[in-house]
C-alpha cells in the first residue's frame, strides 16, 4: 500500500463504472488524475485475477488501496477478497451493507468479521453504512446513529457513503459531530442526491452540503482517502468524454471545495 498522504487522496470505486472492462476503468481513472483505485471485485470479472490488477496498477502508476465486497458477501467472496489483498499488498476490505431483510448476509458479518480480522491481522475492515432512504426502520441497528456501536464489536471502521444518509443526519448530527466519528472512518465516498432522494449524483449540482463537510475534514485534519463513487446513467456511460466531464468535474470539485 502506497504511504501514509499527507493530503486527502482521490480515489475511484470501480463501482462507478459499472459494465467496463477494467483496463478502461484504469484508462479513464489515470487520464482524470485520480490518485488511487477502490476495487469492487463483483462488478467485474477481471478485478478477480490479482496478476492482471497489478499489471493495470503498475502500467498506469494507480495503486489499489482497498478491495470492496458485495452486499451480499459470503465466506467464499471474502476469502477471495484476501487473496487478493495478499497479492496486491492491500490492506483495506471495505464491505457493502446488506439489503434490508437480508438476515443471512447480515448474520455472516456479524459472526464472521471478527474471526477473519483475528486470522488477517494486518487487515482493516470498513463497514459501508446502508442507505437510510430505503431501510424500514424496525431494525434500529442499522440506523446510523447506532453505527458506533456496530464498530466498536465487530472492531472494524467505518466506510462513510454520504449519499446513503438522510439530510437530516448528515447535516445534524454526522457534521456536527465528526470529531467523535473521527477515529472510526477509513475512508469516505463523496456523491450527491436530489431533492427526491435519489442518491450517488455528481458533486455539486444537487442539495447534500459537500462544502461543509470537506471544511469539517479540514479544520479536524481527517487524512484518509476520499472516494468518487456515483450511479451513472447507461446513455452517458456510453459516451466516454461525458464520463471523463463527469469525474473530472467531481475532482475538480473537491479540489476548490477543501481548504489547502
Amino acid at each position: 500500500m502506497a504511504a501514509k498522504q499527507k493530503i486527502n487522496k482521490i480515489i475511484l470505486s470501480t463501482d462507478t463504472l459499472s459494465g467496463y472492462w477494467l483496463d478502461h476503468i484504469f484508462e479513464i481513472a489515470k487520464k482524470v488524475w485520480f490518485d488511487w483505485i477502490d476495487l469492487a471485485t463483483w462488478k467485474n470479472f477481471d478485478a478477480r485475477n490479482a496478476s492482471y490488477v497489478l499489471k493495470l496498477a503498475n502500467t498506469h502508476k494507480l495503486p489499489v488501496v482497498s478491495v470492496q465486497v458485495s452486499n451480499q458477501v459470503n465466506k467464499r467472496e471474502m476469502e477471495q477478497a484476501f487473496q487478493l489483498c495478499e497479492q496486491l499488498g492491500v490492506d483495506r476490505i471495505t464491505v457493502n451493507a446488506p439489503r434490508t431483510f437480508d438476515f443471512k448476509t447480515y448474520n455472516f458479518i456479524t459472526n464472521s468479521l471478527r474471526d477473519f480480522h483475528r486470522q488477517k491481522t494486518n487487515i482493516s475492515f470498513s463497514l459501508i453504512n446502508p442507505d437510510e432512504s430505503h431501510i424500514l426502520w424496525i431494525i434500529p441497528k442499522f440506523r446510523f446513529r447506532n453505527i458506533a456501536d456496530s464498530i466498536k464489536n465487530h472492531k472494524t471502521h467505518i466506510a462513510l457513503d454520504v449519499a446513503n444518509m438522510e439530510e437530516e443526519t448528515f447535516e445534524r448530527y454526522f457534521i456536527k459531530r465528526f470529531k467523535s466519528f473521527k477515529p472510526y472512518i477509513d475512508i469516505i465516498y463523496l456523491s450527491d442526491k436530489d431533492k427526491q432522494g435519489k442518491g450517488h449524483l455528481p458533486l455539486g449540482e444537487w442539495s447534500l452540503k459537500i462544502p461543509t463537510l470537506l471544511k469539517t475534514l479540514h479544520k479536524h485534519e481527517y487524512k484518509h482517502p476520499l472516494s468518487i463513487k456515483l450511479n451513472i446513467n447507461k446513455k452517458d456511460l456510453a459516451d466516454n468524454e461525458k464520463v471523463e466531464l463527469i469525474l473530472g468535474k467531481c475532482i475538480r470539485y473537491i479540489k476548490d471545495n477543501l481548504p489547502s
